[in-house]
């Protein structure tokens, strides 16, 4: 096989569920840098995957720009939001997300919070999420948008959810769904691997871009409840999608090659 083809490890093969904490790392920071180079993050945002080595935790990088993520600096972290790592390194304030929705969610591995401005946009209006594009129908299950956000507790820290208490509120939220908005901040996106979060952030972008422009212009064609879920199984095309996100990423960051 070319080695073009090649991930960041050398391996040629698709291995959507790394089996071991080294290989779970590589594909986070992968993560960190598909999704700034997509335009999902800007110099904020967080992306996590579930410990293949322990369920009860989960990595997350360092609070630095999504752009800049490498292997040292990457935390491990419990699903309560303590880091299990030692170390100096300042955590995002906001890994409860990540460690609400993973413990609410046993059949997710990988979650990403990000601020994409037609999300953001939407999100703010009384216009609700509908799939448009067939890879959207991934949503079907609806995305709900969260604003139960805590301005009243003494050490509330407004919009950001960093308590276990908001945290657990967002992850019921979210339920079965494979995503949710949040007013006036951005979204969450939940995945059973990092390729398949990835695909389904960026999918949900494209879509929220498509309908708010077809709003623009006249009232949309939905793709209707029952339309989505008969075509929810037939979309596919994460393995196609990630080396395509890899290669992309690569072409700007060398360190990467």
């Amino acid at each position: 096989m070319d080695k073009s083809r090649r991930n960041i490890s050398g391996k040629t093969d698709f291995n959507p569920h790394p089996n071991t904490v080294q290989e779970a790392i590589e594909q986070l920071v992968l993560a960190n840098r598909i999704l700034s180079n997509e335009g999902i993050f800007d110099y904020l945002g967080h992306v996590s995957v579930r410990n293949p080595e322990n369920p009860k935790t989960f990595f997350i990088a360092r609070a630095i720009a999504p752009e800049t993520v490498t292997p040292k600096d990457i935390l491990e972290v419990d699903l309560d939001g303590n880091v299990v790592t030692e170390t100096t390194l300042k955590p995002y304030s906001e890994r409860i997300i990540h460690g609400a929705i993973l413990k609410a969610r046993p059949d997710v591995n990988a979650v990403v919070h990000a601020h994409p401005l037609p999300i953001v946009t939407l999100s703010v209006v009384n216009v609700p999420f509908r799939p448009i594009t067939h890879t959207a129908t991934i949503f079907y299950e609806g995305v709900p948008v969260y604003d139960e956000y805590d301005f009243e507790s003494p050490g509330s820290t407004g919009m950001l959810v960093t308590t276990r208490e908001e945290g657990d509120r967002l992850g019921r939220l979210l339920g079965k769904s494979r995503g949710m908005l949040m007013r006036g901040h951005g979204c969450n996106v939940v995945g059973d691997s990092i390729p398949s979060m990835v695909q389904a952030v960026i999918t949900l972008r494209d879509n929220v871009v498509i309908q708010l422009a077809a709003l623009q212009l006249g009232q949309p064609r939905y793709v209707t409840d029952e339309e989505a879920k008969k075509s929810v199984g037939t979309t596919t095309g994460t393995e196609r999608a990630w080396n395509y996100y890899v290669a992309r990423a690569k072409k700007v960051m060398p360190d990467l090659r």
